[in-house]
């Protein structure tokens, strides 16, 4: 047999040897641990691991792919999200389907391995007799829903994991094509000074076609859209790839057909940014036509930092706050151990630092801050192995006033002040956490602080509050990220620490010639962030009549100086290659921010604003599903025809079955409200066993402070749109109020 194969091509070798491996019994596959995450979008055989205490503390499902016939990637990079649509047919063998694989199902699983970030849009599947759409509808109607797979048969458990999209595709006939299309779309990573988008098109043991080849399988077209007039530079080593057009602003590529140096890889693009100086750039489109509630122009704004060695970082006070309560033992407590060891790792001899260990009680490295001597990192990192271990309960609130009175007793000249706070937990005074960073923000400067202390933050698990996280690191114009798995805790915290190691650009302002009352502005992120070496700062807006040919962005540089910059107005002209308008590139970060300000002010009506929003856009949110029903394939036609027209849409009436036959698929792991209950009774960090939740939903980093519309604000001081941090404090209150405040605390400046 080894002889045979010898003489076939690789790609059949390769397809002969995985397709005995895939029938082989579950617990021969369990030994290899990629069949327990699928590596590719597709149609799995599914098998259920229970948790082993001593092999394993959860449940696992072993994926056991079908036949391939395509994968396609259709995707638009812009600026710093990817909007990916992925097209891919299957064929379940027979074989499979019988198999001890598939423990007997008649059904199979749609899999998509994709980053926690990410946010699914739509899914939709075809075969010859039945039909799968999907669509967004209000958490409030969901109610009436019970299909757990399309009202078929009962429940069956589906694939859990945090990094995985499932959903059961009930009654898959044996040897039948499927042809299914989902959408979704993830911030891009940044690394190195680029842009990252990874798609994963690693095609698993057993799903290449006998005789088939991988460039015979595998299409992805990459479109980029950047924010400066030049086109786009592109680099991808992972896959061969040929040019399809560049323009001003746009570059697209497409995998070359007739190239055969392809591996069996994921595909990586990346995008670099860095260049020897501040670099920042507008782009605007015009305002949409037809009948539309919002006729302001939407625009992007691009403000990219330096290459490091361009540049002078600022010294910095580094305060570390990490949680060590009860549910932080294991792996959650080794791994915020090991990227704060990274952090004290990465302090220079300008720098100084601190640390506080809390859980209900705090304990603290010293009184004072230290200087970042070898000495001192040393004994920093023998504290660590005798403080940092997991106990007690969670208090935020204590540290958090203790660091910022500590960085403020004896300020480091020139430094900018950086708390870092580390949590798994939920806490019930989150607000007042908000209300009393608000004050500080807003407060002048302590005597010899350049500026405010900056907070990043780093959520670890479900139970902690993620919108509170994030609005408490967008109100200290800091950087937040979030573990949803005890092994990314150490690996993302990290990165986390190295993104905002350097600040280079403080107090960003941007100035908007000639825009007053009328002119209706809108921005997020507000205040507009700093930014840092590893962290580029985008700006999504809105304005009525749209930006003026040029405009103006100010910040401060390490050495004090002020910096300014003059930046061009670029019209948007790629509609003919680009199908995502300006509008929807942040609609995620928009909807986060009014789904933040509904959460501080128990706002109803503001809640029904993110709904709506919601549904306009088809992105769920938390008070929206992505749900999923059958239909007659003789009414898909007008289904599309429904979703385009936005708004609610009673699919009850298209479901076959009715309500019983539609299928909500909730949030695996994204960011969430907290569960103050679980953390108080030391809940496990980890996602741990979620039962039968089918979706995969979350929020990208970053979430930003409420939707402040702008246009009461005058001329915007000389000009000049400013984050003052006075105006903070509205954040807890109606949207209403917040557009009153800003002109009283700032006058004309926003």
């Amino acid at each position: 047999r080894i002889r045979r194969s010898a003489r076939k091509g690789n790609s059949t070798r390769f397809a002969d040897e995985a397709r005995e491996m895939a029938h082989r019994p579950p617990e021969m596959a369990a030994m290899d641990s990629s069949v327990l995450k699928p590596s590719c979008p597709g149609l799995y055989a599914t098998t259920i691991l229970k948790a082993d205490y001593q092999l394993r503390d959860h449940d696992e499902t072993i994926y056991t792919p079908a036949e391939c016939n395509s994968l396609e990637f259709n995707v638009e990079c812009h600026l710093s999200t990817a909007f990916v649509t992925c097209k891919t047919q299957w064929m379940v063998p027979s074989k499979l389907l019988k198999s001890s694989a598939n423990q007997g199902k008649n059904s199979c699983t749609f899999a998509l391995p994709m980053d926690q970030k990410g946010v699914v849009t739509s899914i939709s599947a075809k075969m010859k007799k039945m039909h799968i759409q999907s669509c967004v509808v209000p958490v409030a109607d969901t109610g009436k829903f019970s299909g757990k797979r399309f009202g078929r048969n009962g429940p069956e458990p589906c694939p859990v994991h945090p990094e995985v999209f499932a959903i059961a595709i009930p009654n898959v006939p044996a040897n039948e094509i499927v042809d299914i299309e989902v959408t979704y779309f993830q911030p891009l990573k940044f690394e190195d000074g680029a842009y990252i988008f990874e798609a994963p098109t690693t095609l698993p043991k057993g799903a290449l076609p006998q005789g088939a080849q991988l460039k015979d399988i595998v299409r992805i077209m990459t479109t980029v859209r950047g924010a400066r007039p030049e086109p786009v530079m592109v680099e991808c080593k992972s896959h061969p790839v040929t040019l399809v057009q560049a323009g001003p602003g746009v570059t697209q590529v497409m995998i070359d057909p007739r190239s055969n140096k392809w591996g069996n890889d994921n595909y990586l693009m990346r995008m670099p940014v860095w260049s020897p100086s501040i670099t920042a750039a507008a782009v605007q489109q015009p305002s949409p036509k037809g009948p539309t509630a919002d006729t302001r122009a939407p625009f992007i704004i691009s403000i990219s930092p330096p290459d490091p060695k361009s540049c002078a970082p600022f010294a910095r006070s580094v305060f570390f706050i990490v949680d060590r309560s009860g549910s932080m033992t294991g792996k959650p407590m080794a791994g915020a151990n090991q990227a704060l060891l990274a952090g004290l790792s990465s302090l220079g001899p300008q720098d100084t630092f601190n640390i506080c260990a809390f859980d209900n009680l705090q304990e603290y490295l010293s009184e004072d801050m230290v200087p970042a001597s070898p000495a001192n990192i040393n004994a920093a990192k023998g504290w660590i192995e005798g403080h940092c271990t997991a106990r007690g309960t969670t208090d935020i609130l204590t540290p958090l006033r203790a660091a910022v009175a500590i960085l403020s007793k004896r300020p480091l000249p020139g430094a900018v002040p950086l708390i870092y706070v580390v949590t798994d937990g939920a806490v019930d005074n989150e607000r007042e956490i908000c209300r009393y960073m608000q004050e500080v923000m807003s407060a002048p400067p302590p005597e010899g602080l350049m500026t405010h202390p900056r907070v990043c933050t780093f959520g670890i698990g479900r139970y902690c509050n993620h919108y509170f996280l994030k609005m408490l690191s967008q109100i200290g114009k800091g950087l937040s990220d979030a573990a949803y798995t005890d092994e990314r805790v150490g690996s993302q915290m990290i990165a986390l620490i190295n993104a905002s190691r350097t600040p280079v650009l403080t107090d960003v302002m941007l100035g908007i010639p000639g825009a007053g009352e009328s002119s209706k502005v809108e921005v997020y992120p507000f205040p507009v962030p700093d930014l840092y070496i590893g962290a580029p700062v985008m700006v999504a807006g809105k304005i009525q009549g749209g930006l003026p040919p040029a405009m103006s962005i100010k910040g401060r540089l390490a050495s004090g100086e002020e910096w300014e910059s003059t930046v061009p107005v670029a019209p948007d002209l790629q509609n003919n290659v680009l199908n995502i308008p300006l509008d929807k590139v942040f609609i995620k970060e928009r909807i986060d921010m009014l789904t933040a300000n509904a959460w501080l002010t128990n706002n109803k009506s503001a809640e029904a604003d993110v709904t709506a929003l919601s549904l306009q856009y088809g992105v769920p949110c938390p008070h929206t599903k992505l749900c999923a029903f059958e239909v007659d394939p003789k009414k898909s036609a007008e289904v599309e025809a429904a979703k385009k027209k936005g708004g609610v849409m009673k699919i009850a009436k298209y479901a076959v079955g009715g309500a019983a036959g539609v299928m909500v698929l909730g949030a695996l792991a994204g960011a969430d409200f907290g569960n103050v209950g679980a953390s108080l009774a030391n809940a496990a960090g980890g996602i741990g066993d979620l039962g039968s939740v089918l979706g995969s939903i979350n929020l990208p980093a970053g979430i930003a402070i409420p939707d402040i519309d702008l246009g009461v604000c005058g001329d915007m001081c000389g000009e000049i749109c400013e984050p003052v941090a006075g105006c903070l404090g509205p954040i807890l209150e109606p949207c209403g109020g917040c557009i009153g405040s800003v002109g009283d605390v700032a006058g004309n400046a926003v």
